[in-house]
């Protein structure tokens, strides 16, 4: 009986692995054939997975950047989706962006390595233990203040590494102050608890503040999610 409840078990979770994939790959193609043409985006080669986002993310960053056109952004994480948000920027010049990253020796090799004529902006930001609601959590040392009241119209959470409980909340120190009117934050790594937990903290908090807001929540090998004030709604159906 054991035996064959482990081998339904084990079905159940290939099922589930298949369909991720199949998501990925549905992904793939439909980001693939967005950014075919597109007139800002010149190197089209990425590498997701892993630690790195996935199809699924790089398709509905795309999508925000060329629909929403954002001035300021705000990307937590150097990678992948750093490749388009400064050929974003380098061509859209009245934008600008600032990448927050720990790792020094990241930096040194994602500078050396990227293809195409951009310039980047990226801050070392040592990473910080915190304790939220109880729990303890990693996040980056007084970002709140290195920022002080500039305002963003995207913010991409997908750094520091995850924690078990309210994984990446140093975006819960950004609000409201850092927040433009018309605003955009998109939070990698939706499927896990820890993320789930930020992002309903960050529900609170904008309702706290009378701040009225959509959400969106997006699969492909990961989940992600985004939550955007109420004139970007569009965002979450795509």
């Amino acid at each position: 009986m054991i035996t064959k409840l482990k081998k339904v078990i084990n079905a159940i979770k290939a099922a589930n692995e298949n369909l991720l994939y199949s998501k990925e790959i549905l992904k793939a193609h439909i980001f693939k054939s967005t950014i075919e043409n597109s007139v800002w985006l010149k190197d089209k080669s990425f590498s997701p997975g892993g630690w790195a986002v996935d199809y699924g993310v790089l398709y509905t960053l795309y999508r925000i950047l060329n629909d929403i056109k954002p001035k300021s952004i705000l990307e937590f994480g150097l990678g992948q989706s750093s490749r388009m948000i400064y050929q974003y920027s380098n061509y859209y010049t009245n934008s600008a962006v600032e990448t927050i990253e720990h790792d020094e020796n990241w930096i040194q090799f994602f500078n050396n390595t990227q293809k195409g004529d951009y310039a980047t902006n990226i801050t070392l930001c040592e990473l910080k233990k915190t304790v939220y609601n109880g729990y303890e959590t990693l996040g980056y040392k007084d970002i709140a203040d290195h920022l002080g009241n500039r305002k963003f119209n995207l913010i991409l959470v997908d750094g520091p590494f995850g924690s078990p409980h309210y994984s990446r909340c140093q975006i819960l120190d950004l609000v409201p102050q850092n927040l433009d009117n018309s605003f955009c934050i998109l939070i990698d790594d939706y499927n896990r608890p820890g993320e789930k937990e930020t992002f309903k903290e960050l529900s609170k908090l904008l309702s706290l503040n009378k701040i009225e807001y959509v959400t969106g929540i997006y699969s492909a090998m990961k989940q992600h999610a985004i939550i955007c004030s109420k004139d970007l709604r569009y965002m979450t159906s795509m």
